[in-house]
C-alpha cells in the first residue's frame, strides 16, 4: 500500500517537473513555446507573413514542439524507472 503512495508522490513530482521544463519551436519568424506537459505557454506571430502562411507555420511549430515534448517526457519517465506501471 505504501508503494502506491510512493508511486503517486513520484508521479506528482514528475508532473510538476514537466510543467517547469519548456521548449520552443520557430519557423519563419513564428515561435511556439510549450512545457513538457504540452501546455502552450506562448505564441509569437510574424506580421510579415500572410494569414494563411501564419496559420500553417503555427500548426507546424505546435506539432513539432509536441512531438519533441513527448519524446523528452518518455525519456525522463524511462530514466525514472517508468514508475512501476
Amino acid at each position: 500500500m505504501f508503494d502506491k503512495f510512493k508511486q503517486m508522490k513520484q508521479l506528482k513530482e514528475f508532473e510538476n517537473s514537466l510543467k517547469k521544463q519548456t521548449l520552443s519551436k520557430e519557423k519563419n519568424g513564428i515561435t511556439v513555446t510549450l512545457n513538457l506537459k504540452m501546455e502552450i505557454l506562448d505564441i509569437k506571430l510574424n506580421p510579415a507573413l500572410e494569414i494563411g502562411e501564419q496559420e500553417k507555420k503555427v500548426r507546424e511549430c505546435i506539432n513539432d514542439a509536441m512531438n519533441e515534448a513527448k519524446m523528452e517526457m518518455a525519456k525522463q519517465a524511462q530514466s525514472m524507472g517508468g514508475f512501476g506501471f
